[in-house]
């Protein structure tokens, strides 16, 4: 079924929702070099309400490992239309990062020690009360369980679903990190300033590469400047598994987009289905400058090539590259910043003419689109998207 570019606009959310992302952090950042600039980026389905997601922080320092330090409740709010980003913070981090902190309840969010930082959901508004209140069993006390174990009543409360977790080490003899958290640092001597997947999602988190102490945008390696609200940046660190993974859409998200002049860097995501016999595969470019015109670009190939074509951006994909410039293929992103296309597996465009999509086949997509800067007219490029059909 083809999708009308105008009524994936009008839907917003509702269509999103057919890729819906799970929850997870993105990246996550506690301590810098003096007044706190702490965030915690949670990647997930734009348009997507935040009602029932909680953070929570766990002591891991030997005195009083397993208690719930702190907790905070997101309810309330949600992504933006073209947002795939939710982002928590101190005003510290609104200060320093305008624009891309959506929701900043004060300072001192996260104690500067070996903890474990959740994000959880929990449906029940009751129980999330129970959770930030003190003397329920929950805010303030030894949440693990068994007492003393590494694990905690998170896992067991059916009301509770752990969405992801991370920890950081200071350092301390005895610290304790729960509920199979990857543990992260010390840097040095000192707790990391903060962790990131490396290029964001489906990417896991970088092991060996913290991110950058302060915010001057110059990263000292091996750091990764921070890039709250944003797409993070490759690093090709050493990686370790995550508790949750993050790509439960269609495809996987691949290559880094630059920014663009929004600030933000170009998306793509598919919607509908990578059956082949359904022929109804939607790809969807957001996080675009208003009323810009742009098209797609198809190959089996992935590549980077910086500055593509006189670009502004990266070019992701290599070897046959086709472009979907026919008769209404070439799309302009309106007052929404975005704009889809719903391709036709049966012929997908190739240099040497129209090629049809076979099951176990992968594609790499990208949408290619004019931009201005400083010096003028330029173009840019959304990241890369793979999809295997079936």
């Amino acid at each position: 079924m083809k999708v009308p570019n105008s009524a994936l606009r009008a839907a917003g959310a509702l269509l999103l929702s057919s890729v819906a992302t799970a929850q997870v952090l993105t990246e996550v950042r506690i301590s810098t070099s003096s007044f706190d600039e702490e965030y915690v980026e949670i990647f997930g389905t734009e348009g997507q309400s935040t009602d029932g997601l909680m953070i929570l922080n766990v002591e891991g320092d030997p005195m009083g490992a397993g208690f719930l330090e702190r907790a905070y409740d997101l309810s309330g709010n949600s992504f933006g239309v073209s947002d795939p980003f939710f982002v928590f913070g101190s005003s510290q981090a609104e200060a320093a990062f305008p624009n891309a902190i959506d929701l900043a309840p004060g300072d001192d969010l996260f104690e500067n020690s070996s903890i474990t930082v959740y994000l959880i959901s929990v449906p029940d508004a009751a129980l999330r009360a129970d959770i930030l209140s003190t003397g329920t069993g929950w805010s303030l006390d030894d949440i693990s369980s068994p007492a003393g174990s590494t694990t905690t009543r998170l896992t067991t409360d059916p009301g509770v679903t752990i969405l992801d977790a991370v920890a950081f080490s200071d350092g301390s003899a005895g610290a304790m990190f729960f509920d199979g958290a990857p543990v992260f640092g010390p840097d040095g001597p000192f707790l990391p300033s903060g962790v990131l997947r490396d290029g964001g999602c489906p990417g896991d988190w970088c092991g060996d590469t913290f991110i950058n102490f302060w915010t001057d945008g110059v990263p000292n390696p091996p750091y990764a400047e921070p890039t709250p609200g944003s797409v993070n940046p490759v690093v090709s660190c050493s990686t370790v598994p995550s508790v949750a993974s993050c790509n439960d859409g269609l495809g996987a998200a691949y290559c880094t987009a630059n920014f663009n002049s929004t600030g933000a860097a170009g998306q793509l995501a598919a919607a509908g289905s990578l059956a082949v016999p359904d022929n109804d595969l939607t790809l969807i470019a957001s996080d675009l400058p208003l009323f810009t015109f742009g098209f797609f670009i198809a190959s089996l190939d992935q590549g980077f090539v910086m500055n593509a074509g006189g670009s502004s951006g990266n070019l992701c994909v290599a070897g046959s590259i086709g472009r979907l410039i026919g008769p209404g293929q070439i799309r302009n992103s309106g007052t929404d910043g975005g704009y889809s296309l719903t391709i036709d597996l049966s012929s997908i465009p190739q240099p040497t003419g129209p090629v049809a999509g076979v099951p176990g086949a992968t594609w790499n997509f990208q949408s290619w689109y004019r931009d201005s800067n400083s010096t003028g007219a330029t173009s840019s490029f959304t990241r890369g998207l793979e999809v295997t059909l079936r």
